[in-house]
């Protein structure tokens, strides 16, 4: 072999090992922004009579709005009517599932959009266990910010573990409306009342409580969901 020959093997070596260091860099960079937890699902306990996710069904990270589902829907989609909905016919409200005729009052498991995206054990919490969340015996809400978004903190009394409940609105049509305003998160209960509504948890600075709806409460609408698991 060559002078020459021998040193373009060196020059390929070394170019070879500069771009596996790069490549090496360029890796740990990304993972460091995103961070080790980024989009990572857990389960907090409160101390109540589930675990609660940390953040939201299709966050990225506590302060994010996930997607919005229509109630009995496991996907997001870009406009919410009663034509678009999955468990009404054509463009009304008669009710083909969760109504007067079959008289289910709570989500399936096929129909839980907690449980479609997530899987394992996740599920939507019921109207009871987010009655369970805003009681003051159990927990403390404190309005606060994180990355910039409103929303709550709310930390159960028994173990000091928090949450974080961002502010986000709600999907009616093509629109998000109240996204400044309002957290509004579905439950997994039927309105028997009405069986157009379900029950939802709805926030604002100042108050919380769970209802079916001050704000359009319909089931096609698009809101939130905020998972949880049994202990």
């Amino acid at each position: 072999m060559n002078k020459n020959v021998k040193l373009d093997m060196r020059k390929l070596i070394i170019l070879a090992a500069v771009l596996i260091v790069a490549g090496n860099v360029a890796m740990a960079r990304t993972a460091g922004e995103q961070g080790d937890d980024a989009g990572k699902v857990e389960a907090v306990d409160l101390g109540l009579s589930v675990k609660w996710a940390n953040m939201n069904v299709g966050a990225k990270k506590p302060s994010g709005y996930g997607t919005y589902f229509a109630w009995g829907e496991t996907k997001g989609k870009e406009y919410y009517s009663w034509k678009t909905y999955a468990w009404s016919k054509d463009d009304s409200e008669f009710l083909t599932k969760y109504s007067l005729n079959d008289r289910r009052t709570q989500l399936a498991p096929v129909d839980d959009a907690a449980h479609a995206v997530l899987g394992g054990q996740w599920r939507m919490p019921t109207a009871d266990e987010f009655d369970e969340l805003v009681n003051p015996d159990n927990c403390t809400w404190e309005w606060t910010s994180r990355d910039g978004i409103n929303g709550y903190k709310v930390t159960g009394k028994k173990t000091g573990n928090s949450i974080f409940l961002p502010i986000t609105g709600f999907r009616f049509y093509a629109d998000t409306q109240f996204r400044a305003i309002n957290g509004i998160y579905w439950s997994s209960t039927l309105y028997t009342g009405n069986p157009n509504k379900a029950w939802c948890l709805e926030f604002n600075f100042q108050d919380y409580s769970v209802h079916y709806g001050n704000l359009s409460s319909n089931r096609f609408s698009g809101r939130c969901v905020r998972a949880v698991q049994g202990k």
